[in-house]
């Protein structure tokens, strides 16, 4: 019996290609465009693999894995795998009557691009645009939503949420609709990132740009959020609205990754602990100067961030690794640098001091350089004096209800418990170690996020939102 589809037509009707990336399907047969035999074989698209299968039944063959591999799928879309790992074909033989031999390649892949034609190694990005699970709600401007649910058609202007420009790029964020049947009001509203590049930019480097971006969403967020849904263009959005209009627009590519996506609680999702958001209009210009400011300065803290979402990655937990990647968090943040405790010019004057103390004792005047080395080992400031100052300079900022003074010692014994977990697992030994334990890890976490957003231009309603947001607040219930 013929099974319908979602417009009500019968299998038995003419064939219609449907894209991949319409289909809820994991797995699709396909041709390989590189070899010139078009052999056939099975693809996997998921989150956990991207793993091409190809087969002969006549030849021995072999594709070179560190190479771009192109395949057309059954949905008539081509897909074009980078980042290749794969051995020599393997072959399954039938040694007696009848003889035959079947040879089978597998290929593992990081990056599949899915669009119309293949996409090259040579190939340039003029636009990414992506979406952000779980963070519809940062971005809900209530004036423009608004205007969209009353209007029949809305302006650009509402769908549009923000458009900036840095070097080299243009960070945008707009609002996809959906309406119902009755196309009276929107059935669903979302937002839509994206990313300009100039000049353009290749695969493996604008993905660098679009991380970036969503680490800004996971900060505001305190939750470890990825990019989906992600599609890649070789037009800048105003040269492939030129296209549309003389309807030679031949469409963009769409990108999956080997990128599980980390489990969140959505209870932890509260938008009202976010530093930034989109709510007002004032809240508006402070989110995109905040994004703006983001992006400016990643250079310098690229490695903050990367460890940033690896200790949101880990707030399920409480392990040894979390609070050794919290401590590296810690490190690489460029504001939490130790300062010196002592001046070259007050070192100078100490080692000579002791130096002629040390020669009316009779010591030889060679004292003098080892009284010299011993003296600037004691120049940095202490790991106390570095918390103090730190912790006094977000309270500055923050307030103490972020971070009280107390965290001091919970930030001295994170730096203790990391000594122990060094050279390898740790298990606390008995209930109040555990939860010293617990403090520490939260207040080493709870400084870095303070000290990420510091330097933000963050207004006073962003300031105190910072007490509610689910890093600051998992050490406040430690302490309580």
């Amino acid at each position: 019996m013929a099974r319908s589809n979602i417009f009500g037509k019968k299998q038995n009707e003419p064939w219609r290609g449907s894209s991949v990336s319409e289909e809820n399907e994991t797995t699709f047969h396909c041709s390989e465009l590189i070899t010139g035999c078009n052999l056939t074989g099975l693809l996997t698209l998921t989150e956990e693999e991207i793993e091409l299968a190809i087969y002969s039944y006549d030849a021995y063959f072999s594709i070179k894995p560190e190479e771009p591999i192109f395949v057309l799928t059954e949905k008539n879309d081509v897909v074009s795998l980078h980042s290749n790992v794969g051995n020599p074909p393997g072959q399954a033989s039938r040694c007696i009557a009848p003889v035959r031999t079947i040879y089978r390649q597998d290929i593992i892949s990081n990056i599949a691009v899915v669009g119309h034609d293949a996409w090259k190694s040579e190939d340039q990005i003029k636009c990414a645009t992506f979406k952000v699970r779980h963070s519809d709600h940062l971005l809900r401007n209530k004036v423009k939503i608004d205007r969209i649910r009353r209007e029949e058609y809305p302006h650009e202007d509402d769908l549009t949420i923000y458009k900036d420009t840095i070097e080299g790029q243009s960070l945008g964020a707009r609002y996809g609709v959906i309406y119902g049947p009755e196309f009276d009001h929107p059935k669903e509203i979302w937002p839509r990132y994206s990313i300009e590049f100039s000049p353009p930019t290749s695969l493996h480097e604008y993905i660098r740009h679009v991380s970036r971006y969503v680490r800004f969403l996971s900060f505001c967020l305190g939750s470890p959020l990825k990019p989906s849904a992600i599609r890649i263009d070789r037009l800048s959005f105003n040269e492939r609205n030129s296209a549309l209009e003389d309807q030679s627009y031949p469409g963009d590519h769409l990108v999956h990754y080997v990128w599980p996506e980390a489990k969140i609680d959505t209870h932890d999702l509260w938008v009202g602990g976010s530093p930034a958001l989109v709510w007002e209009d004032d809240e508006l210009i402070a989110f995109r100067a905040c994004l703006v400011a983001w992006m400016e300065r990643a250079a310098g803290w690229d490695k903050a961030y990367t460890m940033m979402m690896t200790c949101l990655g880990l707030k399920r937990e409480i392990s040894a690794e979390r609070l050794v990647n919290a401590c590296r968090w810690f490190e690489e943040i460029p504001l939490a640098g130790s300062r010196s405790a002592l001046t070259d010019a007050d070192v100078e004057a100490i080692a000579t001091a002791a130096a002629r103390q040390a020669e009316n004792l009779g010591h030889p005047p060679e004292i003098r350089s080892r009284i010299a080395g011993s003296i600037k080992r004691i120049k940095e400031e202490t790991a106390e004096e570095r918390f103090r100052r730190l912790v006094k300079m977000v309270q500055g900022k923050f307030g103490e209800t972020c971070l009280p003074e107390s965290a001091v010692a919970d930030l001295k014994q994170a730096l203790a418990f990391r000594g122990k977990t060094a050279h390898g697992h740790y298990s606390p030994e008995s209930d109040s170690e555990f939860n010293a334990f617990s403090r520490a890890v939260a207040a080493m976490e709870a400084l870095c996020m303070l000290l990420t957003a510091f330097e933000l231009p963050l207004i006073a309603e962003g300031i105190m939102r910072m007490a509610s947001n689910p890093v600051i607040r998992d050490y406040r219930h430690a302490i309580s």
